[in-house]
This record gives structure tokens, sequence and C-alpha cells, in this order.
């Protein structure tokens, strides 16, 4: 069953009270309408826990801008599940509460994210990217055991699969100078293509397709999962091996 609530910031959003225990996919909603590379924001430690002072701080950088902090309410929505939230109060003493959702790395609440868990929540980040910053319905794979594989008929279109790492510089052997932001492309990438999403006409988007063409498919130079999930989404690609794969509705409607 999904129900559509209410979050921090005012964003609604669609979310799946069991997903992960009946079909092994999360639905999810994005609405990042742009991500810089987080190795570059003041504030946000990958040492420190995020529900610590170190970890991240409440007057330099995220937590002193509306932008900034609806960045991290998506930060500890790919981080931490669904029983779990953080509390950080803002330069002005404001306090905020950060809701948990998906859980691909919940050993950040209050410990470091190492390079898995930097590419996870990376990939999930980039999952939810809009550059319309307008809201659409996703379904989430991912090898990582938070989401897992299955797939949901209301979502039939394979868009593409993200990886990378937004908080390392020249991870993987990458442009020394840049953070490295991919993906590869879904058979129904074109598809009904909603405003802000991949297939439609993004305006700068942040990430590239390592592949080759901005329409290069994922299939055959990535690893698809194991049998019998291999159709869902794909567990590794030129090196990364944690990944999302976002599936969209035929509807374009937006929220």
């Amino acid at each position: 069953m999904n129900d559509q609530v209410g979050v921090s910031q005012s964003v609604s959003e669609l979310m799946s009270d069991n997903g992960l225990s009946t079909v092994n996919g999360l639905l999810a909603t994005n609405g990042l309408s742009t991500v810089n590379g987080l190795s570059t924001v003041n504030g946000l430690s990958t040492v420190n826990g995020l529900s610590t002072v170190n970890g991240l701080s409440s007057t330099t950088g995220l937590m002193t801008t509306t932008a900034g902090r609806m960045q991290v309410s998506y930060l500890v929505r790919c981080a931490l599940p669904p029983t779990a939230s953080i509390v950080k109060q803002d330069q002005t003493g404001t306090s905020y509460t950060f809701q948990g959702e998906i859980g691909m790395a919940p050993q950040w609440q209050n410990g470091a994210c190492d390079q898995n868990c930097q590419e996870n929540i990376s990939a999930c980040l980039e999952a939810h990217i809009n550059t319309a910053g307008v809201h659409i319905a996703l379904w989430l794979d991912s090898p990582n055991a938070a989401v897992g594989w299955g797939t949901d008929p209301s979502y039939p279109n394979q868009e593409a699969t993200f990886f990378g790492n937004l908080f390392t510089l020249g991870a993987h052997g990458t442009n020394p100078k840049a953070v490295p932001m991919y993906y590869c492309a879904g058979p129904q990438i074109k598809v009904n293509a909603p405003p802000g999403r991949l297939g439609s006409a993004q305006v700068s988007p942040p990430y590239v397709n390592p592949l080759g063409s901005q329409y290069a498919q994922c299939k055959p130079t990535c690893t698809p999962a194991d049998a019998p999930y291999s159709g869902d989404g794909f567990k590794a690609c030129t090196g990364w091996n944690n990944l999302v794969t976002v599936w969209r509705q035929n509807s374009t409607a937006t929220e």
C-alpha cells in the first residue's frame, strides 16, 4: 500500500509502507533541482555522523540556507531508515527535523561514511535529481539491501541507472578536479520523459554517461542483477558497485 505524506520543507512525496518486504523495490519521489559536489560544501563531514556537531555543522554550509537544508533532507532520506531522524539547528537557532526514509547508509547517523556509504548516498541523490525542480514518482531498485530488487507494473519504464561519488574528487581514478556523477540509459529512457528527467530537455544536467553518447544503454556493458532479477536493474558498471536503477510511470503528472 502506498500513502501520500507530507515531509519536512513542505515537499509532498509518495513512499511505500511495506515496499521493502513485499516487492523489494522502493517507491520515492525526486525533486532535487541540482547537486553540486558535496566535497566542496562546507559544514558536512563523512568522518563524523550526521547527528553530530562535527558531522553536520549548524553554523556553516548546508544548514544555513533553504536550499542547503533541502539537500540535507535528501541526504537523510537516502541514508537513514524511516525509523530514524536527526534534529539540527541553523545559525539562528531554529531547529529542523530531518526524517529518514530509504536507509541505504544507516551507519552515517552516528558514525563515519566510508566509500561504500558515499557511493550509495551519491547514487540515491543522483536518482532524485530533477533539473526542472518538480516532483515525479519513481520506483527504485538497487543491490543495496535497504532497497533491493523488484518491479511494479505501475512503473514500466526503466529510465536509467545512477552511480558515482559526490563526496570525493577523482574517485575511482576519474578526473581529479571533479566529482564523478554518472548514469547509463535504460531502454525506456525517452518514453514519456517528465520535465527535468533524463530523456527530456534537461537544462545543464549534472551527470554524464561514461559509456559514450547521452543515451548509451547500460546493457551490455554493465552487470545486471542476479537471477531472477536480471531484468530489474544493474549491480555493477565500469568498476562501480553501488548503483540505483530508476523506473518511471507512463504518466508525466507532477506534484
